[in-house]
Protein backbone atom coordinates (compact mmCIF):
# COMPACT_ATOMS: atom_id res chain seq x y z
CA UNK A 1 0.00 0.00 0.00
CA UNK A 2 1.69 3.64 -0.96
CA UNK A 3 2.00 5.96 1.88
CA UNK A 4 -0.79 8.47 0.11
CA UNK A 5 -3.12 5.90 0.70
CA UNK A 6 -2.09 4.53 3.88
CA UNK A 7 -1.79 8.22 5.12
CA UNK A 8 -5.35 8.85 4.18
CA UNK A 9 -6.74 5.66 5.76
CA UNK A 10 -4.85 6.35 9.31
CA UNK A 11 -6.32 9.88 8.92
CA UNK A 12 -9.74 8.48 8.28
CA UNK A 13 -9.54 6.07 11.04
CA UNK A 14 -8.39 8.97 13.76
CA UNK A 15 -11.26 11.24 12.65
CA UNK A 16 -13.56 8.53 13.02
CA UNK A 17 -12.68 7.41 16.13
CA UNK A 18 -12.86 11.20 17.74
CA UNK A 19 -16.13 11.91 15.19
CA UNK A 20 -17.54 8.96 17.19
CA UNK A 21 -16.41 9.89 20.73
CA UNK A 22 -18.06 13.47 19.78
CA UNK A 23 -21.28 11.78 18.45
CA UNK A 24 -21.49 9.11 21.05
CA UNK A 25 -20.89 12.38 23.75
CA UNK A 26 -23.97 14.09 21.49
CA UNK A 27 -26.29 11.18 21.55
CA UNK A 28 -25.98 10.40 25.19
CA UNK A 29 -26.38 13.94 26.48
CA UNK A 30 -28.93 14.10 24.05
CA UNK A 31 -30.83 11.45 25.85
CA UNK A 32 -30.02 12.78 29.14
CA UNK A 33 -31.15 15.72 28.40
CA UNK A 34 -34.96 14.52 26.69
CA UNK A 35 -35.16 12.06 29.81
CA UNK A 36 -34.88 14.94 32.23
CA UNK A 37 -37.11 17.19 30.58
CA UNK A 38 -39.52 14.12 30.40
CA UNK A 39 -39.42 13.23 33.91
CA UNK A 40 -39.85 17.55 34.94
CA UNK A 41 -42.80 17.34 32.83
CA UNK A 42 -44.14 13.92 34.84
CA UNK A 43 -43.48 15.63 38.08
CA UNK A 44 -45.86 18.98 36.26
CA UNK A 45 -48.57 16.08 35.70
CA UNK A 46 -48.29 14.76 39.15
CA UNK A 47 -48.59 18.11 40.84
CA UNK A 48 -51.40 18.57 38.59
CA UNK A 49 -53.03 16.22 39.42
CA UNK A 50 -52.73 16.00 43.01
CA UNK A 51 -54.30 19.83 42.86
CA UNK A 52 -56.92 18.32 40.56
CA UNK A 53 -58.59 15.89 42.90
CA UNK A 54 -56.61 17.09 46.72
CA UNK A 55 -57.00 20.88 46.39
CA UNK A 56 -60.67 21.08 44.72
CA UNK A 57 -62.28 22.26 47.65
CA UNK A 58 -59.13 25.08 48.48
CA UNK A 59 -59.20 26.67 45.12
CA UNK A 60 -61.11 29.54 43.43
CA UNK A 61 -62.77 28.12 40.60
CA UNK A 62 -61.22 30.23 38.19
CA UNK A 63 -57.99 28.74 39.39
CA UNK A 64 -59.28 25.19 39.53
CA UNK A 65 -60.82 25.44 35.56
CA UNK A 66 -57.21 26.63 34.56
CA UNK A 67 -55.80 23.21 36.38
CA UNK A 68 -58.26 21.10 35.33
CA UNK A 69 -58.11 22.56 31.89
CA UNK A 70 -53.90 21.42 32.14
CA UNK A 71 -55.11 17.79 33.58
CA UNK A 72 -57.00 17.29 30.50
CA UNK A 73 -53.61 18.14 28.17
CA UNK A 74 -52.53 14.46 28.57
CA UNK A 75 -49.18 12.96 27.36
CA UNK A 76 -50.02 10.04 25.52
CA UNK A 77 -50.32 6.42 27.63
CA UNK A 78 -50.22 8.73 30.64
CA UNK A 79 -51.38 6.90 33.85
CA UNK A 80 -51.71 7.86 37.18
CA UNK A 81 -52.59 6.86 40.51
CA UNK A 82 -53.06 8.42 44.27
CA UNK A 83 -52.70 6.42 47.46
CA UNK A 84 -53.62 7.44 50.93
CA UNK A 85 -51.49 6.89 54.19
CA UNK A 86 -53.15 3.13 54.05
CA UNK A 87 -51.44 2.74 50.36
CA UNK A 88 -54.43 2.34 49.54
CA UNK A 89 -55.48 3.79 45.75
CA UNK A 90 -57.88 6.76 46.38
CA UNK A 91 -59.59 8.84 43.98
CA UNK A 92 -58.65 7.29 40.91
CA UNK A 93 -60.81 4.48 40.19
CA UNK A 94 -59.24 3.17 37.07
CA UNK A 95 -55.83 2.05 37.51
CA UNK A 96 -53.34 0.35 35.60
CA UNK A 97 -50.76 -0.73 38.24
CA UNK A 98 -50.71 -1.59 41.60
CA UNK A 99 -47.72 -1.07 43.10
CA UNK A 100 -45.87 -2.83 45.53
CA UNK A 101 -46.13 -1.15 49.29
CA UNK A 102 -42.30 -1.16 48.99
CA UNK A 103 -42.50 1.58 46.18
CA UNK A 104 -44.97 3.70 48.28
CA UNK A 105 -42.46 3.68 51.12
CA UNK A 106 -39.56 4.49 48.81
CA UNK A 107 -41.35 8.28 47.56
CA UNK A 108 -42.57 8.94 50.95
CA UNK A 109 -39.06 8.47 52.04
CA UNK A 110 -37.60 10.47 49.29
CA UNK A 111 -40.21 13.10 48.77
CA UNK A 112 -39.40 12.92 44.92
CA UNK A 113 -38.83 9.19 43.27
CA UNK A 114 -37.58 8.37 39.21
CA UNK A 115 -37.97 4.86 38.31
CA UNK A 116 -38.51 2.97 34.82
CA UNK A 117 -41.04 0.53 34.42
CA UNK A 118 -41.18 -1.67 31.61
CA UNK A 119 -40.97 0.42 29.10
CA UNK A 120 -42.67 3.24 30.40
CA UNK A 121 -40.62 6.55 32.80
CA UNK A 122 -42.35 6.96 35.88
CA UNK A 123 -42.34 9.60 38.80
CA UNK A 124 -44.00 9.40 42.14
CA UNK A 125 -44.29 12.09 44.66
CA UNK A 126 -44.62 12.16 48.43
CA UNK A 127 -47.91 15.43 48.75
CA UNK A 128 -49.19 16.06 52.07
CA UNK A 129 -52.29 17.77 52.60
CA UNK A 130 -55.23 18.70 55.10
CA UNK A 131 -57.27 16.01 54.16
CA UNK A 132 -53.93 13.44 54.56
CA UNK A 133 -50.72 12.53 53.14
CA UNK A 134 -50.99 10.94 49.85
CA UNK A 135 -48.80 9.83 47.09
CA UNK A 136 -49.10 10.56 43.49
CA UNK A 137 -47.14 7.83 41.00
CA UNK A 138 -47.56 8.93 37.01
CA UNK A 139 -46.39 6.99 34.53
CA UNK A 140 -45.80 7.79 30.71
CA UNK A 141 -44.10 6.08 27.54
CA UNK A 142 -41.47 8.77 26.16
CA UNK A 143 -43.00 8.13 22.63
CA UNK A 144 -41.58 11.82 21.32
CA UNK A 145 -38.15 11.88 23.35
CA UNK A 146 -37.65 8.37 21.47
CA UNK A 147 -38.94 9.57 18.24
CA UNK A 148 -36.41 12.66 18.44
CA UNK A 149 -33.95 10.28 19.89
CA UNK A 150 -34.03 7.65 16.85
CA UNK A 151 -34.38 10.84 14.66
CA UNK A 152 -30.81 12.16 16.16
CA UNK A 153 -29.19 8.85 16.04
CA UNK A 154 -29.98 8.31 11.81
CA UNK A 155 -29.06 11.73 11.95
CA UNK A 156 -25.32 11.52 13.56
CA UNK A 157 -25.24 7.73 11.29
CA UNK A 158 -25.51 9.76 7.83
CA UNK A 159 -23.20 13.03 9.42
CA UNK A 160 -20.75 10.33 10.74
CA UNK A 161 -20.40 8.66 7.41
CA UNK A 162 -20.38 11.38 5.40
CA UNK A 163 -17.45 12.95 7.52
CA UNK A 164 -16.10 9.92 7.13
CA UNK A 165 -15.61 10.16 3.38
CA UNK A 166 -15.11 13.73 3.40
CA UNK A 167 -12.19 13.09 5.18
CA UNK A 168 -10.76 10.37 3.44
CA UNK A 169 -10.99 12.65 0.27
CA UNK A 170 -9.35 15.57 1.68
CA UNK A 171 -6.60 13.03 3.20
CA UNK A 172 -6.05 11.87 0.09
CA UNK A 173 -5.79 14.93 -1.35
CA UNK A 174 -4.02 16.69 1.61
CA UNK A 175 -0.94 13.62 1.39
CA UNK A 176 -0.41 13.86 -2.42
CA UNK A 177 -0.03 17.38 -1.65
CA UNK A 178 2.25 16.53 0.93
CA UNK A 179 4.10 13.80 -0.60
CA UNK A 180 4.58 15.58 -4.12
CA UNK A 181 8.08 16.68 -2.66
CA UNK A 182 9.11 12.98 -2.58
CA UNK A 183 7.74 12.25 -5.39
CA UNK A 184 9.91 14.77 -7.31
CA UNK A 185 13.16 13.17 -5.39
CA UNK A 186 12.28 10.14 -6.54
CA UNK A 187 11.31 11.08 -10.54
CA UNK A 188 15.12 12.40 -10.08
CA UNK A 189 16.24 9.29 -8.22
CA UNK A 190 15.24 7.19 -11.28
CA UNK A 191 17.38 9.32 -13.68
CA UNK A 192 20.72 8.63 -11.63
CA UNK A 193 22.86 6.54 -12.82
CA UNK A 194 26.55 5.21 -12.35
CA UNK A 195 27.10 7.46 -14.88
CA UNK A 196 25.82 10.79 -14.01
CA UNK A 197 26.55 10.61 -10.27
CA UNK A 198 27.50 14.39 -10.55
CA UNK A 199 23.35 15.29 -10.37
CA UNK A 200 21.98 16.30 -7.49
CA UNK A 201 18.33 16.49 -6.07
CA UNK A 202 16.61 20.11 -6.08
CA UNK A 203 16.11 21.37 -2.85
CA UNK A 204 12.88 22.56 -1.75
CA UNK A 205 11.97 25.77 -0.51
CA UNK A 206 10.67 25.12 2.96
CA UNK A 207 13.15 24.26 5.76
CA UNK A 208 11.66 20.47 6.73
CA UNK A 209 12.12 17.28 6.37
CA UNK A 210 11.62 16.48 2.82
CA UNK A 211 14.33 19.26 1.93
CA UNK A 212 16.86 17.72 4.92
CA UNK A 213 16.01 14.13 2.80
CA UNK A 214 16.94 15.94 -0.05
CA UNK A 215 20.26 17.09 1.54
CA UNK A 216 21.25 13.91 2.99
CA UNK A 217 20.33 12.62 -0.25
CA UNK A 218 22.71 14.82 -2.04
CA UNK A 219 25.57 13.89 0.56
CA UNK A 220 25.23 10.42 -0.26
CA UNK A 221 25.22 11.40 -3.82
CA UNK A 222 28.46 12.91 -2.96
CA UNK A 223 30.16 10.48 -1.33
CA UNK A 224 29.13 7.88 -3.82
CA UNK A 225 30.82 10.43 -6.81
CA UNK A 226 33.63 10.49 -4.26
CA UNK A 227 33.87 6.58 -3.92
CA UNK A 228 33.27 6.13 -7.73
CA UNK A 229 36.14 8.09 -8.63
CA UNK A 230 38.94 6.62 -5.78
CA UNK A 231 37.89 3.55 -7.26
CA UNK A 232 38.30 4.63 -10.71
CA UNK A 233 41.79 6.00 -9.30
CA UNK A 234 42.44 2.74 -7.86
CA UNK A 235 42.01 0.93 -10.91
CA UNK A 236 43.86 3.01 -13.02
CA UNK A 237 47.37 3.03 -9.95
CA UNK A 238 46.71 -0.48 -9.64
CA UNK A 239 46.53 -0.77 -13.62
CA UNK A 240 49.70 1.33 -13.68
CA UNK A 241 51.89 -0.24 -10.56
CA UNK A 242 51.18 -3.74 -11.98
CA UNK A 243 51.75 -3.71 -15.42
CA UNK A 244 55.43 -1.86 -15.62
CA UNK A 245 56.77 -4.62 -13.65
CA UNK A 246 54.85 -7.21 -16.08
CA UNK A 247 55.49 -5.29 -19.42
CA UNK A 248 59.35 -5.04 -18.14
CA UNK A 249 59.34 -8.96 -16.83
CA UNK A 250 57.30 -9.77 -20.16
CA UNK A 251 60.07 -7.67 -22.51
CA UNK A 252 62.99 -9.73 -20.56
CA UNK A 253 61.50 -13.13 -20.98
CA UNK A 254 60.91 -12.17 -24.85
CA UNK A 255 64.13 -10.63 -25.65
CA UNK A 256 66.09 -13.53 -23.77
CA UNK A 257 64.27 -16.09 -26.16
CA UNK A 258 65.39 -14.55 -29.15
CA UNK A 259 68.86 -15.63 -29.00
CA UNK A 260 70.77 -17.97 -27.77
CA UNK A 261 73.08 -16.33 -24.88
CA UNK A 262 75.85 -16.80 -22.45
CA UNK A 263 75.24 -18.14 -19.06
CA UNK A 264 75.83 -15.19 -17.47
CA UNK A 265 73.48 -12.77 -19.77
CA UNK A 266 70.66 -15.79 -18.88
CA UNK A 267 71.59 -15.09 -14.91
CA UNK A 268 71.48 -10.76 -15.54
CA UNK A 269 67.95 -11.29 -17.39
CA UNK A 270 66.71 -13.88 -14.41
CA UNK A 271 67.79 -10.49 -11.64
CA UNK A 272 65.52 -8.30 -13.87
CA UNK A 273 62.78 -10.90 -13.83
CA UNK A 274 63.52 -11.32 -10.34
CA UNK A 275 63.24 -7.65 -9.09
CA UNK A 276 60.23 -7.06 -11.17
CA UNK A 277 58.14 -10.23 -9.90
CA UNK A 278 59.65 -9.45 -5.77
CA UNK A 279 57.76 -5.72 -7.02
CA UNK A 280 54.87 -7.70 -7.92
CA UNK A 281 54.47 -9.38 -5.03
CA UNK A 282 55.41 -6.33 -2.56
CA UNK A 283 52.37 -4.57 -4.35
CA UNK A 284 50.15 -7.58 -3.92
CA UNK A 285 51.20 -8.36 -0.52
CA UNK A 286 50.26 -4.59 0.02
CA UNK A 287 46.82 -4.71 -1.61
CA UNK A 288 46.04 -8.24 0.75
CA UNK A 289 47.30 -6.16 4.18
CA UNK A 290 44.63 -3.27 3.14
CA UNK A 291 41.87 -5.65 3.11
CA UNK A 292 42.74 -7.39 6.43
CA UNK A 293 42.40 -3.75 8.00
CA UNK A 294 38.99 -3.86 8.04
CA UNK A 295 38.59 -5.06 11.53
CA UNK A 296 37.34 -3.67 14.58
CA UNK A 297 39.08 -2.54 17.95
CA UNK A 298 37.30 -4.30 20.67
CA UNK A 299 38.53 -5.16 24.38
CA UNK A 300 39.81 -8.26 23.11
CA UNK A 301 42.62 -7.57 20.76
CA UNK A 302 43.01 -3.47 22.48
CA UNK A 303 45.90 -2.18 25.08
CA UNK A 304 46.61 0.81 26.95
CA UNK A 305 48.97 3.09 24.80
CA UNK A 306 50.75 6.02 25.92
CA UNK A 307 51.52 7.83 23.22
CA UNK A 308 54.73 9.63 24.26
CA UNK A 309 56.22 6.45 25.30
CA UNK A 310 55.72 5.23 21.85
CA UNK A 311 57.30 8.46 20.30
CA UNK A 312 60.40 7.83 22.27
CA UNK A 313 60.48 4.76 21.20
CA UNK A 314 60.44 5.34 17.43
CA UNK A 315 62.63 8.20 18.12
CA UNK A 316 65.39 5.50 19.50
CA UNK A 317 64.06 3.28 16.36
CA UNK A 318 65.42 6.10 13.69
CA UNK A 319 68.28 7.09 15.51
CA UNK A 320 70.23 3.41 15.20
CA UNK A 321 69.61 3.41 11.61
CA UNK A 322 72.16 4.01 8.89
CA UNK A 323 72.94 5.87 8.50
CA UNK A 324 71.23 7.83 11.75
CA UNK A 325 68.52 9.91 11.06
CA UNK A 326 66.86 12.56 13.50
CA UNK A 327 63.23 12.37 14.69
CA UNK A 328 62.60 15.50 17.11
CA UNK A 329 59.85 14.61 19.86
CA UNK A 330 58.38 17.67 21.37
CA UNK A 331 55.77 17.01 23.73
CA UNK A 332 53.14 20.12 24.83
CA UNK A 333 50.84 21.10 27.29
CA UNK A 334 50.95 17.95 29.80
CA UNK A 335 48.38 16.65 31.78
CA UNK A 336 49.49 16.04 35.43
CA UNK A 337 48.18 12.50 34.72
CA UNK A 338 50.28 10.57 33.12
CA UNK A 339 47.14 8.46 32.07
CA UNK A 340 45.72 11.09 30.00
CA UNK A 341 48.57 10.27 27.61
CA UNK A 342 47.11 6.86 27.02
CA UNK A 343 44.69 5.71 24.14
CA UNK A 344 43.35 2.34 23.98
CA UNK A 345 44.20 0.78 20.68
CA UNK A 346 46.46 -2.29 19.11
CA UNK A 347 49.90 -1.23 19.76
CA UNK A 348 51.50 -3.05 16.19
CA UNK A 349 49.13 -1.55 14.13
CA UNK A 350 49.46 2.06 15.51
CA UNK A 351 53.42 1.73 15.49
CA UNK A 352 52.64 0.73 11.65
CA UNK A 353 50.22 3.55 10.81
CA UNK A 354 52.93 6.09 12.19
CA UNK A 355 56.08 4.71 11.11
CA UNK A 356 54.55 5.13 7.83
CA UNK A 357 53.90 8.64 8.02
CA UNK A 358 57.47 9.46 9.55
CA UNK A 359 59.36 7.30 7.16
CA UNK A 360 58.07 9.28 4.08
CA UNK A 361 58.49 12.20 6.25
CA UNK A 362 62.73 11.20 5.94
CA UNK A 363 62.23 9.74 2.51
CA UNK A 364 60.65 13.14 0.52
CA UNK A 365 62.59 15.38 2.45
CA UNK A 366 66.05 13.47 1.69
CA UNK A 367 66.41 12.38 5.48
CA UNK A 368 66.03 15.74 7.20
CA UNK A 369 64.88 16.41 10.27
CA UNK A 370 61.97 15.09 11.13
CA UNK A 371 59.74 17.81 13.80
CA UNK A 372 56.89 15.47 15.95
CA UNK A 373 54.89 17.05 18.42
CA UNK A 374 52.27 16.05 21.25
CA UNK A 375 49.79 18.30 22.57
CA UNK A 376 47.42 17.29 25.07
CA UNK A 377 44.00 18.84 25.99
CA UNK A 378 41.01 18.23 27.62
CA UNK A 379 39.01 16.68 24.47
CA UNK A 380 42.04 14.66 22.99
CA UNK A 381 45.60 14.74 21.77
CA UNK A 382 47.11 15.93 18.80
CA UNK A 383 50.04 14.43 16.94
CA UNK A 384 52.10 16.81 14.29
CA UNK A 385 54.60 15.75 12.23
CA UNK A 386 56.32 17.88 9.77
CA UNK A 387 59.26 17.50 7.45
CA UNK A 388 61.01 20.36 5.23
CA UNK A 389 60.54 17.67 1.86
CA UNK A 390 59.28 18.69 -1.35
CA UNK A 391 55.71 18.82 0.17
CA UNK A 392 52.40 17.66 -2.24
CA UNK A 393 50.38 19.77 -4.21
CA UNK A 394 46.87 21.25 -3.49
CA UNK A 395 45.26 18.78 -6.18
CA UNK A 396 46.57 15.75 -4.50
CA UNK A 397 46.25 16.08 -0.72
CA UNK A 398 42.27 14.32 -1.03
CA UNK A 399 43.96 11.59 -2.69
CA UNK A 400 47.10 10.34 -0.79
CA UNK A 401 45.40 8.35 1.22
CA UNK A 402 43.90 6.23 -1.29
CA UNK A 403 45.40 2.54 -2.46
CA UNK A 404 47.82 2.97 -4.95
CA UNK A 405 47.65 6.50 -5.51
CA UNK A 406 50.87 8.76 -5.68
CA UNK A 407 51.66 12.55 -6.04
CA UNK A 408 53.24 13.42 -9.60
CA UNK A 409 55.89 14.87 -7.63
CA UNK A 410 56.74 11.62 -5.81
CA UNK A 411 57.63 9.03 -9.06
CA UNK A 412 61.09 9.91 -8.41
CA UNK A 413 61.14 8.14 -5.10
CA UNK A 414 60.79 4.30 -4.51
CA UNK A 415 57.55 3.25 -3.20
CA UNK A 416 53.90 1.89 -4.66
CA UNK A 417 51.38 4.31 -2.66
CA UNK A 418 50.52 1.54 -0.18
CA UNK A 419 51.51 3.12 2.99
CA UNK A 420 49.18 6.14 3.39
CA UNK A 421 45.97 4.05 2.65
CA UNK A 422 47.15 1.73 5.75
CA UNK A 423 47.88 4.73 7.67
CA UNK A 424 44.15 5.85 7.07
CA UNK A 425 42.57 3.08 7.68
CA UNK A 426 44.54 1.60 10.58
CA UNK A 427 43.77 5.70 12.07
CA UNK A 428 40.31 4.94 11.73
CA UNK A 429 40.00 2.25 13.67
CA UNK A 430 41.69 3.83 16.45
CA UNK A 431 38.53 6.39 16.24
CA UNK A 432 41.43 8.91 15.57
CA UNK A 433 41.03 11.62 12.12
CA UNK A 434 44.24 13.29 10.22
CA UNK A 435 44.79 16.15 8.08
CA UNK A 436 47.27 17.26 6.10
CA UNK A 437 48.69 20.57 5.22
CA UNK A 438 51.26 21.06 2.88
CA UNK A 439 53.41 23.91 0.53
CA UNK A 440 55.11 22.73 -2.23
CA UNK A 441 58.92 22.63 -1.75
CA UNK A 442 58.61 23.83 1.63
CA UNK A 443 57.41 20.19 3.36
CA UNK A 444 54.25 18.61 4.61
CA UNK A 445 53.11 18.82 8.31
CA UNK A 446 50.14 15.82 9.33
CA UNK A 447 47.92 16.52 11.94
CA UNK A 448 46.47 13.52 13.95
CA UNK A 449 43.77 14.02 16.61
CA UNK A 450 43.74 11.18 18.70
CA UNK A 451 39.82 10.81 21.10
CA UNK A 452 40.23 10.55 24.93
CA UNK A 453 40.27 7.10 26.13
CA UNK A 454 37.05 5.97 27.81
Amino acid sequence: MKIRHRLSLQFTLISGIILTIVFVLIYLLSAQYIQNSFYKLLQMRALVTAQVYLEKDELTKKKFLEIEKSYRERIPDESSNIYDAHNQPVFIEKTRYDWPVSMLETIRHKELYRFRFQDESGLGIYYPDNQGDFVVIVTARNSMGIQQLNYLMWILIVMFLVALLIVFLMGQWYASRALEPIKNINRQVKNIRSNNLHMRVQHGRNKDEIDELATNFNSLLQHMEQAFDMQRSFVSNASHELRTPLTTIIGEIEVTLQNDRRPEEYVQSLGTVLGESEKLKIITDGLLQLTRLDAIITDANAETIRLDELLWEMQEHWRQKTPPVRLIVKLNNLPEEATLLCIRGNRSLLVLALQNIVRNAFKFSYNRDVNCLLTWHKSGMTLSISDHGIGIEADDLDKIFMPLYRAGNAHAFDGYGIGLSMTGKILQLHGAGITVSSVPGQGTTFNIFFPPAL
